[in-house]
């Protein structure tokens, strides 16, 4: 135990981390920060229904054509998986993470993160029909 001591802080005692407190904030102030919290948090919740609902809409097929490129990634990251032992996966990972933003790679990345982005946000969240008036007076016709 003595020798873990002495690795971890090579004989020199621990200096304590300093952390500022928030300013004092009037009751307006505090009231404002909690709204703004709230609101965060709404938003958070909204754009996790919206992912959920992309991903409900893509494995029920409701889009074919984002459905098919989505079963064929899903195909190749299994065949990977099943495939390519793990150290090699966690190395290219590694290796991806690290250099995605270095100068030779820096505009393939930025292109096919835009490529991502236009995909996902092409496919809807849910399935919308646009319905007229008229159409409405038709059903409600044919009802009758």
């Amino acid at each position: 135990m003595e020798v873990g001591k002495w690795l971890l802080s090579l004989g020199r005692p621990l200096v304590g981390l300093k952390v500022m407190a928030p300013p004092p904030m009037n009751t307006m102030e505090q009231l404002l920060a909690v709204q703004n919290a709230i609101s965060l948090a709404e938003q958070l919740v909204q754009d996790g229904n919206i992912v959920l609902l992309k991903f409900r809409a893509l494995l029920l097929s409701i889009f074919p054509q984002a459905s098919d490129r989505f079963a064929a990634l899903l195909v190749f990251m299994a065949l990977i998986l099943a495939l390519v032992p793990s150290k090699y996966m966690l190395l290219v990972v590694f290796l991806e993470t690290f250099t995605r933003y270095s100068p030779l790679r820096k505009a393939s990345t930025e292109r096919w993160m835009r490529r991502l982005r236009e995909w996902w946000f092409s496919i809807p969240a849910a399935p919308v029909v646009l319905e007229t008036q008229r159409q409405k007076e038709k059903d409600a016709k044919k009802r009758k």
